[in-house]
């Protein structure tokens, strides 16, 4: 086994590093070039470096989080490190920025314009103009940052905590739940941090001494290393930007971005904090009410939420459970991914990294697209959270596109009796699918630079679009079918959740505004001497009166730091678009034509347009945010 493993990780290494010796060869061509300059001998070359740098990227970037082997996870680590290293040179590359210059506009189309255009930008973000020496520095930092962002994300992949319970700390859980927990042999059960214990546990379990003691140990995991890893991740990222001409990282990372601007981003967190925050005080004050006192904590939240649920609307989450299981669910995202989309989807055999893998072919309105993979269940060594990723990206006439969802649901093949999701695990799988969707409908692009939306904050609203369509009962009639006895889900029970599903979106967007403004603080100053748990507590006092355990540092498993850095906002921006995109299906979210249209017009042009443009084509005007102030406005 050791050996057949070793294998592949000395194959990854040969296979990527040959993709890189292609893209210096490209690269060496550009710097040969002499003028007149043309879209053949500068900008051909430049996007065959892209494909290549893109491959690399995608296919390393996913074994590091999700391949059983450690040593392949390494082998993904150091491609990343050697892909860091020479697109830092790449954007510092004179000739290739002068060549890129020298082309005519009016020689090219404007999609090829475009890419000249953002191409030229990130060399200017990469340090073009600087001095050799603060170009050399830039190299010397960013190789450093990749590393310690590695570490970062490693420590979070392979930190897990759990508890041992008295079986009598389960009361309040569903059936399934308590029967996946058998008592070892000294009469404990063990409940994990893992997504499939830990999301119902603090839903359900009545027992505040052991939901608190759970969302300790969740807010401990990789602690201490993570907190000394953030504050180096900090300083580089400081100390980055700092030669590169800007005030802080915070600046640096919005300046290519919708926002465009760290002063930017606070206007919009405080607009939207002011659009859910009479929704979220109405909301503290039943969770209080229900609790009979205060404080009401972190371990509290979901519990209470869900109490008052079922008191104000007669809405049971344990009821739904039965409907939810596993292979279902994923089939109906299947079907109705096929019926909006036109997608086609057929399982293929291909030997992936880990047998529980399913992987289907697609065609888009019966033309083959490439492929898309499962990859579901929680494992050791795997990556946490949930997330789309790019195992071959798809470029015009050179390859089809394969993306990867990697959630951690419950295994229907590791356990006693059905794998049943909570209605939250099921958005969560809609969700991410729609950034599946996105990957494959967009697949057909020729240019690398613009294979998909350059703005990084529009990113999120595609698959937060797609959402919606989970509490309709016209959809959810059609798959969600009672484990035991084949039934239905009761037009009543789906009519109780979007009734409940009102209460708590203030509490929920507070929340998101809260993480936005941590990962924003963490780098918008000067990151010596920050105390970055001192950042994450007064954050969270100043925006919810909801209290975090102490003796946790949630920054330590906070992988978003890693990816988004400063970014996080990201999500209630795009949930501002995705809600405003909405409301062109006045027809009913399964008015076919308009998803359609929606297809075409914002998820199949990628980054070929800038995103406010792609959203102005569908709804026929700039997006604003009124829909989403309507929806935040309190529940009656």
């Amino acid at each position: 086994m050791t050996s057949t493993m070793n294998s592949v990780a000395s194959d990854l290494l040969d296979r990527n590093r040959a993709r890189l010796a292609r893209a210096e060869a490209h690269l060496s061509r550009v710097r040969d070039t002499e003028r007149p300059f043309t879209e053949t001998t500068v900008l051909r070359p430049f996007n065959e470096i892209g494909i290549e740098i893109s491959s690399a990227a995608s296919e390393c970037g996913l074994m590091a989080e999700v391949h059983p082997d450690p040593e392949v996870r390494a082998a993904a680590d150091t491609i990343i490190q050697e892909l860091s290293a020479f697109s830092t040179r790449l954007g510092q590359d004179r000739p290739l920025y002068e060549a890129l210059g020298g082309l005519g506009p009016s020689a090219l189309e404007p999609v090829a314009r475009r890419v000249v255009d953002l191409a030229r930008r990130d060399m200017r973000r990469t340090g073009i103009e600087l001095s050799a020496p603060d170009q050399e520095r830039v190299r010397d930092v960013r190789a450093e940052l990749v590393k310690v962002e590695q570490e970062f994300a490693k420590n979070i992949r392979d930190n897990l905590q759990e508890l041992a319970l008295d079986p009598g700390q389960l009361d309040g859980m569903p059936p399934d739940y308590i029967a996946a927990h058998p008592a070892d042999a000294n009469g404990k059960v063990h409940v994990t941090t893992n997504y499939p214990d830990l999301i119902p546990f603090m839903t359900y379990a009545k027992d505040e001494v052991a939901r608190k003691a759970l969302a300790i140990v969740n807010g401990q995991r990789a602690v201490p290393e993570n907190v000394v890893l953030l504050e180096h991740m900090l300083a580089k990222r400081a100390e980055l930007a700092s030669i590169l001409g800007f005030a802080n990282w915070a600046e640096y990372a919005s300046e290519d971005k919708m926002t465009g601007s760290a002063g930017a981003i606070r206007d919009f967190i405080d607009r939207a904090l002011a659009a859910c925050r009479e929704s979220a005080a109405a909301e503290y004050g039943d969770l209080v009410a229900e609790k009979g006192a205060e404080p009401i904590g972190t371990w509290d939240t979901q519990y209470l939420l869900e109490r008052v649920k079922a008191r104000k609307y007669s809405y049971n989450g344990r009821e739904l459970r039965p409907y939810f299981e596993y292979r279902a669910v994923r089939q109906a995202i299947l079907d109705l991914s096929s019926e909006l989309f036109g997608l086609t989807f057929t399982p293929v055999t291909i030997e992936l990294w880990h047998p529980s893998i399913e992987t289907f072919a697609v065609h888009v309105d019966g033309r083959a697209m490439g492929h898309i993979s499962l990859d579901m269940h929680p494992r050791e060594g795997k990556f946490k959270h949930a997330a789309c990723f790019t195992l071959v990206p798809g470029f015009k006439g050179r390859s089809k596109p394969h993306g990867v969802l990697v959630c951690n649901f419950p295994d229907p093949n590791a356990q006693q009796g059905p794998a049943l999701m909570e209605h939250s695990e099921v958005v969560t799988y809609f969700h991410e699918f729609g950034h599946l969707v996105h990957g494959i409908v967009s697949g057909d692009i020729e240019w690398a630079r613009v294979r998909r939306p350059s703005e990084w904050d529009f990113i999120e609203a595609p698959s937060q679009f797609l959402e919606e369509w989970i509490y309709d009962y016209d959809v959810l009639r059609r798959f969600a079918k009672h484990v035991e006895t084949g039934a239905v889900i009761p037009e009543a029970l789906v009519r109780k959740l979007r009734e409940a599903r009102d209460f708590g979106r203030g509490t929920f967007v507070q929340r998101q505004l809260m993480l936005s403004a941590i990962s924003l603080r963490l780098h918008d100053r000067d990151p010596r001497g920050l105390d970055t748990t001192q950042v994450v507590f007064d954050t969270s006092k100043e925006f919810s009166r909801i209290v975090m355990p102490e003796g946790t540092a949630m920054q330590a498993s906070f992988g978003h730091l890693e990816g988004y850095t400063a970014l996080y906002y990201t999500y209630m921006w795009s949930l501002v678009i995705a809600k405003d995109l909405h409301g062109a299906f006045a027809k009913g979210l399964m008015d076919l034509a308009q998803a359609k249209r929606y297809r075409d017009l914002v998820l199949a042009p990628g980054g070929t347009k800038p995103a406010g443009d792609l959203v102005g084509d569908f709804l026929g005007r700039p997006y604003g945010f009124d829909a989403f102030r309507e929806w935040l406005a309190p529940h009656v």
